[in-house]
Order: structure tokens, then sequence, then C-alpha cells
């Protein structure tokens, strides 16, 4: 199975366009978001783009929780999990949190063969124990903290091989 990996879009329609229609991203059969869409609006970009299971967890920067719950509900195949999504996908377990220090936790204490996070914009694989620790960058492209910009990337999780690629747009 082939999983795609978001995060931190933070309204830049532009590149999470970009991400909807790039080739690998539309071979994937789920996608994981690992928080800050911003603006609910974004929940129905991604409703409408891409009909296979979706799952979103919550970041630091989404203000209006209930309207991007209420627009999650409009589409069968999108799910808001709050903080945390713990689940199995392609016959891996995997959890899912917005925050790089709750996310190395996770890794930390096992349980997971896939862990993801985002949070700091910043692209990462690693191996932890047996975990494999993922944040896949920011559709975004830009590092608010420093005030530069990043490249706009995210990851694709090919589960039969623990294999990941990095897309950059």
């Amino acid at each position: 199975m082939k999983i795609a990996i978001l995060s931190d879009i933070h309204d830049h329609v532009w590149n999470l366009q970009k991400a909807l229609a790039h080739p690998l991203l539309q071979e994937t059969e789920a996608m994981l978001f690992c928080g800050d869409l911003c603006a609910p609006f974004i929940v129905h970009l991604l409703g409408k783009a891409y009909s296979k299971p979706t799952h979103l967890v919550l970041g630091n920067n989404d203000g209006d929780v209930a309207a991007i719950i209420a627009n999650a509900a409009k589409y069968p195949n999108v799910r808001l999990h709050g903080e945390y999504y713990r689940g199995s996908l392609g016959g891996i377990t995997i959890a899912v949190n917005h925050y790089p220090d709750k996310a190395r936790a996770l890794a930390e204490n096992g349980g997971y063969d896939v862990v993801c996070y985002g949070h700091n914009h910043t692209i990462h694989t690693e191996k932890v124990n047996d975990t494999l620790l993922l944040n896949p960058g920011a559709i975004m492209g830009y590092h608010g903290g420093e005030l530069r910009d990043l490249p706009a990337t995210f990851l694709v999780l090919e589960t039969s091989r623990m294999q990941v690629t990095r897309v950059d747009l």
C-alpha cells in the first residue's frame, strides 16, 4: 500500500493543488495529514480532490476547529481524529500527531511501525528502535520561525517495503 503523508499546508492553496495533482500522490491509497490545515476551507480542497481515505490530525494553527469538524463531516473519506490518529493501514501500525516531541515519545515507546508528525516544517526520516519516525516537511514551503523559504515537500510511504519517497513540489 502507498500512503501519502502531508503536513503544514497553512492555507497555501497553490502548493496543495500541486501536491494533489502530483502523479506519485495520485498513486496512493490513503493520506495521512499531520496538522496545520489552518483555514477550514482547506478541508474542502482535500475532500474534493482526494477521494481515498484521508486521516487528519489538528495542529497548533488550526483556528476554527468547529468549522474544520463540520467541513470534514461532509466528506465520507475524510476522518478528523483530533490531536492523535492511531490505526493500521497496509498491514502496519501507524500513529500521527503534529508535534515532534510527542511523536518522538511515541516512537521511543514502541508499539508502532510508523509515527508521523509535522510542526517544524523540516522533512525528517529516522529509525527509532523498530519505529520509522517521519516528518513530511511543509506543503507551505516556508519556515515561519526563521522567516525563510524551504522546499515544499511531502512523503509517500510504500508499506510493503517500508520505503519512503520524498516529493518536492
